[in-house]
């Protein structure tokens, strides 16, 4: 009982501290603008160079060309980001997000404030703090298990939720919390919370719960039960032996009468 009430408080004042005035942590910025798209709700696009917007901006600030507009984030349905090769890299929205409220059951619904989706699939992840930029981290490599370097937005300040939504759900749920900073007694949440909404992957539940995946790994989960299952390899048919026709002349059996038309 003292468990679940540590979990409700906790996650409750996690997604409200954007609401006040707290210190906020900044552990280098990156980058925090790159080209984008910005698709209005009423169908308007516009292209430019978008301000990576903070968790709970009123407003997103765009350099079209060398013109600054800046839009009402009610205004707009979504901001696509792009690398420098003009590939879609994270998308932000816009949105409501729900954390748990008792027993995976029941929710309670926050406000709207700008999330980043940064996989995309049959279950997509969000990213939420209160300041956001793209930074050069290390990650492992599963092929090869070393440390490699790559560029991935990450949450700037100090505390770091992660979100998660299915396409049949209505908004992203909270199901992981952490920090840049003291992240000690952050996996009791994603624990508790990842297990009871992965509850459909028993297996995926077990490691969670026996702690062989924990909040840092919330990426390597998505992508496990986003993954398709193999296909079962079916027999192969064993090749039909060729048999070749061929013609043989019949012969008269031993003891048969033959017989021959008279001209």
């Amino acid at each position: 009982m003292k468990l679940n009430i540590f979990l409700v408080m906790s996650a409750l004042f996690i997604a409200s501290t954007a609401n006040s005035q707290i210190t906020i942590y900044r552990f280098g910025l990156g980058q925090q603008k790159a080209d984008a798209i910005i698709f209005k709700k009423d169908k308007q696009q516009i292209n430019g160079v978008v301000h990576f917007p903070d968790f709970e901006d009123k407003k997103v600030k765009i350099k079209v060309g060398e013109k600054n507009e800046k839009y009402a984030a009610s205004e707009i349905d979504s901001i696509q980001i792009f690398d420098a090769e003009k590939k879609l890299s994270y998308t932000f929205l816009w949105t409501k997000s729900k954390v748990y409220k008792k027993k995976g059951t029941e929710f309670k619904v926050i406000k709207e404030k700008w999330l980043c989706k940064t996989i995309i699939g049959k279950v997509s992840l969000y990213l939420g703090g209160l300041e956001y930029g793209i930074k050069e981290v290390k990650v492992k490599n599963e092929e090869t298990n070393e440390k490699i370097k790559e560029s991935k937005m990450e949450v700037v300040t100090k505390d770091v939720n992660h979100y998660l939504k299915r396409s049949n759900e209505d908004y992203p749920i909270l199901v992981s919390v952490s920090s840049n900073g003291f992240s000690a007694g952050f996996n009791v949440f994603f624990k508790e919370y990842g297990a009871y909404y992965f509850s459909d992957k028993p297996e995926i539940v077990k490691k969670i719960q026996d702690k062989e995946y924990k909040y840092e790994d919330i990426e390597k989960v998505v992508n496990l039960y986003n993954m398709k299952p193999a296909k079962k390899a079916e027999p192969k048919a064993e090749p039909k032996s060729e048999v070749k026709a061929t013609k043989t002349k019949s012969t008269p059996k031993a003891g048969s009468k033959t017989t021959t038309k008279k001209k």
